[in-house]
């Protein structure tokens, strides 16, 4: 084999194995909260808590193993270790299920599931190895580009998975959903067994480098951006419009499935384009600005929504929003930063935004607490509702202020390799 077709083979693996990364995490998130509330008796807040977790230890996690990679120079190992917690959670998961369909339920059942939806967190905290071990050679005003093109599988997969785990909690039982998740982990581990990986040519990160990454003026603003999208969309359409859907619009467990393919198909159409056409001819604040914008529309419409096809329209809004914004925070917190600190300058990023993840869902589960209607369901629970969806609004409307009077005006650049290569 000479060295373009292992360069291409060694890409299609890396593809492949991160269509299985994202599968193994997201089979199961389109129904968690639902499931939590309904079928393992938790409150408001402790269901928050559980989506939150998957973000409190990516927070915890990301930058501890990003600046240890940096130090070892060494991606793969990482990658690997999160597809084993990745197949640990959805395994427990699954046990779980299966206690909770006994005719005497033991105790503590939401606190284990809270337990294990942190580990998959740990899953995700390995990203970070991921998208530097994809983009490592890249310079500057290539890394848009590339971080648009990882978003394709990412937001494929999870499109996919949510259907899927969707479709078999709703006419199987939620045991399967959280079954394929673990088997998807373990075809994942399987892959990442096959890859190569160069390692960075630079010197091991020091502390002083650390201390140096931490100050990169647009990593530390790609990063407050990212972690209030975060927090918009761990609140809503990956948070509560599940509990929307099904108490007051009456949707089934199985249709959940198709809120997350509307959210998420956009998603990736739109990332895909960000990065590239939409950068070039419109700049980096333009972009993000639109994407701000189409958040705070999603969320002033969301308790406007009264049928299926009414959300599904503002799930596709909301996912437009992220798919604009992502790739270009993402691409803003390493394309200062050499291939040999990139791992830090990530874990420092997704750690932050990972509190995102945590505190909207949290903020909105407390929320709803305030209320105590909700419980009931039906119209009765819209004012609580409502809340919490403004609450993500005014956040989104955040993130827009902060991009006009932060980011500078500018295009980010030339476009990625005309070939489309990448050096592992």
């Amino acid at each position: 084999m000479n060295r373009d077709s292992a360069y291409r083979h060694n890409e299609r693996l890396m593809l492949l194995a991160i269509f299985f990364f994202w599968f193994s995490v997201y089979t199961y998130p389109s129904f968690l909260t639902s499931y939590a509330v309904n079928e393992l008796k938790a409150s408001g807040a402790i269901a928050g808590m559980i989506v939150g977790s998957y973000g409190l230890t990516q927070m915890a996690f990301r930058i501890p193993l990003g600046v240890l990679s940096d130090v070892l120079k060494k991606r793969r190992p990482f990658i690997m270790l999160g597809f084993g917690f990745s197949i640990l959670a959805s395994a427990g998961l699954a046990f779980i299920a299966f206690l909770a369909g006994r005719d005497q339920i033991p105790q503590g059942l939401a606190l284990a599931a809270l337990i294990l939806r942190g580990i998959s967190g740990i899953t995700a905290a390995t990203w970070v190895h991921f998208s530097v071990l994809y983009t490592a050679g890249y310079e500057a005003d290539q890394v848009p580009a590339a971080m648009s093109r990882i978003i394709v599988p990412q937001c494929g997969s999870q499109i996919l998975a949510m259907l899927a785990g969707a479709q078999l909690a709703g006419y199987i039982g939620e045991i399967y959903a959280f079954l394929l998740a673990a088997a998807a982990g373990i075809v994942g581990l399987v892959l990442m067994t096959r890859i190569r990986e160069q390692r960075p040519s630079g010197a091991p990160l020091t502390f002083r480098g650390l201390l140096e990454v931490a100050g990169n003026r647009r990593l530390l603003m790609s990063t407050l951006l990212a972690t209030l999208y975060q927090m918009v969309a761990w609140s809503t359409a990956l948070g509560f419009v599940q509990n929307w859907a099904r108490e007051v619009i009456g949707l089934t467990t199985a249709q959940l499935g198709y809120l997350s393919v509307a959210n998420l198909l956009p998603n990736m159409v739109l990332s895909r384009l960000s990065g590239t056409r939409f950068l070039r001819k419109l700049g980096r604040k333009a972009v993000l600005c639109a994407g701000f914008l189409l958040l705070a529309a999603a969320c002033f419409l969301y308790p406007k929504t009264d049928s299926l096809g009414t959300l599904l329209a503002v799930q596709a809004l909301l996912g437009s929003g992220v798919g604009l914004i992502m790739p270009q925070t993402m691409s803003g917190a390493i394309e200062e930063i050499p291939d040999e600190k990139r791992g830090a300058a990530m874990g420092i990023y997704q750690a932050v935004y990972g509190l995102g993840m945590f505190v909207g869902p949290v903020l909105a589960g407390l929320i709803m607490e305030r209320f105590p209607a909700a419980a009931s369901g039906g119209s009765e629970a819209v004012p609580a509702y409502s809340a919490v969806f403004f609450m993500a609004m005014i956040i989104a409307l955040a993130g827009l202020v902060l991009t006009l009077f932060t980011v500078r005006k500018r295009p980010a650049g030339k476009s990625a390799r005309p070939d489309g290569r990448n050096a592992l």
